[in-house]
C-alpha cells in the first residue's frame, strides 16, 4: 500500500540527513521523548476517519492481527472468536463463524527519531537512541556543535546519527539493515498515530472560531 505525506500540523520538514519530506511529532516512545519524523499512510488514514476509527494502541491485538494477510478473507476460527469485541473497521467477522478479513493497516511509517540531548547528556541520549535499532533510523541532536570522543565513538557503534543545533549533520545515522516487524513496532506507529492526529486536531481548533469536525476520533480498541 503507498504511503503519502499529509499536509498537516506540525508543517511537513525534511527528515534528518536530507531525507523525503515527512511530518514531525514529538512522541513518548519506549520511555524516551523523541521527534518521530512520519510518512503517513493516506489510504488508511481516510478509511479510519470515515469509520470515526483513531489509533489502535491494544499490544496483543495488534500481534494478533498481523497473523492475519491485509484485506483477504481466510478461515480462522479462533482469530474470528478472538476478534467478537472489534468493530469491522479493524476486523471483517463473516456470517460462517470462521472466516475473517484484517482491515486494519499501519497508519504511518516511522523514518527517523530524534532524541534532544542537552549539555552533558549526549551519551545517555545516545544510548536512548539505540533503542530504535532495527526498527527506524536513529539521531541524537546536540545542544552546541562539540562533542566528546567517548560520544562520538559510541554514536558509530551504535549506528547512531549526531547532528549540531543547526540541523547539521556531524554522524550520519546508519539504515536498519532488517527492519523490525512486530506488534511492537506497529504498536510504535500506532502511538505516533495518535500524537498526530492530536496534534492536527488543535491546530483545527485554533484555525477556526467553531469546533474542528469530522476529525478521526482516537479509540483504544481492545
Amino acid at each position: 500500500m503507498q504511503h503519502q505525506a499529509v499536509a498537516s500540523s506540525p508543517v511537513p520538514l525534511a527528515a534528518p540527513g536530507r531525507g523525503s519530506a515527512s511530518v514531525p511529532v514529538s512522541v513518548l516512545l519506549l520511555g524516551v521523548r523523541v521527534t518521530a519524523y512520519a510518512v503517513v499512510n493516506l489510504v488508511e488514514h481516510r478509511r479510519r476517519r470515515l469509520a470515526s476509527l483513531g489509533a489502535v494502541v491494544d499490544p496483543a491485538l495488534l500481534d494478533r492481527l498481523l497473523d492475519l494477510p491485509h484485506g483477504v478473507c481466510v478461515p480462522d476460527p479462533v482469530a474470528w472468536t478472538e476478534t467478537a469485541d472489534q468493530p469491522p473497521a479493524i476486523a471483517e467477522r463473516h456470517e460462517d463463524g470462521m472466516t475473517i478479513t484484517r482491515r486494519l493497516a499501519s497508519p504511518l511509517t516511522i523514518t527517523d527519531v530524534v532524541v534532544g540531548a542537552s549539555a552533558g547528556r549526549e551519551l545517555r541520549a545516545v544510548q536512548e537512541a539505540s533503542l530504535f535499532v532495527g526498527f527506524t533510523r536513529r539521531w541524537v541532536m546536540i545542544a552546541g556543535n562539540r562533542l566528546a570522543g567517548r560520544t562520538m565513538l559510541e554514536a558509530r557503534l551504535c549506528g547512531v546519527g549526531l547532528l549540531d543545533s543547526c540541523r547539521e549533520v556531524l554522524v550520519p545515522a546508519e539504515h536498519p539493515a532488517d527492519r523490525t516487524v512486530d506488534g511492537w513496532s506497529w504498536l510504535l506507529e500506532e502511538r505516533t498515530y495518535r500524537r498526530w492526529l492530536s496534534a492536527r486536531s488543535r491546530n483545527d481548533e485554533k484555525g477556526s472560531p467553531r469546533p474542528a469536525t469530522g476529525a478521526a476520533s482516537v479509540t483504544k480498541a481492545g
